[in-house]
């Protein structure tokens, strides 16, 4: 028995000479110094802050029937379940079994002298108990089990992940109905101001105080502002269409009516360091590099030599009814090593995957790192552009207000005609119109902000 022992201690010095040095984490992109434009990030409870009760409303409902939300929550089940079962490699595994063998031996096949006393039928009953256990002694199952459970933490940040992307793709798009709702109230207006307008020229030239010129620009600008009134309506359907796909209700189902005005919250960048720890995706990114790494240890640990102990015990006898007594009962141990030699290059290939892997979820934690510094600055680019652009909007709809109000005021004192205040009203409609544009989309672009810095996600 020594000499065996000798035998696999050599056996499994030699192979551990043919297994390889683990590869080395992957290392992120270089972190900048700071963003931009810094500022305090969105919390938790960053939604509440736009002021608008039917975003919340919204975003209840979607998080309880929304699909996306649905399968995630079941991924990460999935990834629990197969934490467990890959913990549960490294136990002993024990099964209690009962059985009947029944028999009869032909005494004419001449393999049995005649006359011997050999009985022609036996009954054998057998109750006991079986357990195997892999001894982990290179931590391949250990390994496994890590893996397991570095992916179950990342299905659990993949599920988050997609809760803070629905609650923001939900404000996006209900800030996109808010805004499509005013702009085609504006765009309502603007149709009725041209079409009017054509109508004062059409009286003008059928009086033959003007020629009929103008009277083709008239008529296409009026075509022009039926084309875009419609071309709004086609705008709010699909946002509300999207929004009720998103929300999981029925098509054609009436959405809240906005109430009150949307505050526009002023979220920072915060440090972009600290970003890494705040976003949900990041944090499954480097789970799954994580589980790349324990899947090489596993790899790695298929080169050395497998041993396994089986044993079982219990009663055997013939006939049934004497299972129980003393000299009954049976038992085994029966130990084994397996030494992989020669596998046609299996063991290499798996772990070649496996380093692939690593390299693979290193590169996409880099591109989900990156890509996060990217939307922070999208946003805060675009961010202040659109505030300047809203000061401005607001000072010329301020501007042809007043012009407005002039207009009907001359009109009032019979110095004005109608054509100077339908044209006032028109241009009225179209600054209030880009102001409720720009206005809107500032909003959307502080969401993206929100989410893009976690929404107050934390790993927990």
């Amino acid at each position: 028995m020594l000499r065996v022992n000798k035998t696999f201690l050599l056996a499994a010095l030699v192979l551990a000479g043919c297994a390889h040095d683990p590869m080395a984490k992957p290392k992120g992109p270089a972190t900048p110094a700071a963003f931009s434009q810094g500022g305090v990030v969105a919390g938790a409870k960053w939604a509440e802050a736009f002021g608008d009760p039917a975003l919340l409303e919204l975003i209840s409902r979607a998080r309880q029937q929304s699909p996306d939300l649905v399968i995630a929550r079941a991924r990460q089940r999935e990834a629990v379940a197969l934490l467990v079962a890959a913990s549960a490699g490294d136990q002993p595994a024990v099964s209690v079994g009962a059985g009947l063998e029944s028999s009869r031996i032909s005494l004419e096949t001449g393999r049995v002298p005649l006359g011997v006393g050999i009985p022609r039928r036996t009954d054998v009953g057998a109750v006991g108990v079986k357990a195997s256990w892999e001894l982990d002694l290179w931590g391949r199952e250990a390994a496994k089990s890590q893996a397991a459970s570095a992916d179950a933490r990342a299905a659990k940040f993949t599920a988050e992940q997609a809760d803070l992307a629905l609650s923001a793709e939900v404000a996006r798009l209900w800030f996109a109905v808010r805004g499509a709702r005013e702009q085609l109230a504006y765009l309502e207006t603007e149709f009725a101001t041209r079409y009017r307008e054509m109508e004062i020229i059409e009286q003008t030239v059928a009086a033959g105080l003007l020629d009929s010129d103008p009277l083709s620009s008239a008529r296409l600008a009026a075509a022009q502002a039926k084309v875009d009134e419609g071309l709004g309506r086609r705008r709010l359907a699909a946002a509300e269409n999207a929004l009720r796909a998103l929300i999981g209700s029925t098509p054609g189902e009436k959405l809240p009516e906005a109430k009150g005005a949307a505050a526009m919250p002023a979220f920072g960048a915060g440090i972009p360091s600290e970003l890494l720890l705040r976003r949900p995706d990041l944090a499954a990114a480097a789970a799954r590099i994580d589980a790349a790494l324990s899947r090489e240890g596993a790899a790695i640990a298929d080169f050395y030599p497998s041993v396994t102990l089986n044993g079982q015990a219990g009663w055997q006898a013939d006939p049934a009814s004497r299972i129980g007594r003393g000299s009954s009962s049976f038992w085994s141990l029966t130990p084994s090593v397996d030494l992989p030699i020669f596998d046609a290059g299996l063991r290499k290939a798996n772990l070649e995957v496996a380093r692939a892997r690593i390299d693979g979820s290193g590169a996409e934690w880099t591109k989900a790192v990156l890509g996060a510094f990217r939307e922070v600055e999208d946003a805060l680019a675009d961010l202040r552009e659109l505030a300047l652009q809203e000061e401005l909007t607001a000072r010329v709809l301020a501007a042809v207000r007043s012009r407005l109000a002039n207009a009907e005021a001359r009109r009032k004192a019979g110095l004005a005609n109608e054509n100077d205040l339908t044209a006032a009203r028109r241009d009225v409609a179209l600054a209030a119109r880009t102001l409720s544009m720009v206005v809107w989309e500032r909003r959307q672009v502080a969401v993206r902000l929100a989410a893009a810095t976690g929404g107050g996600w934390s790993e927990k």
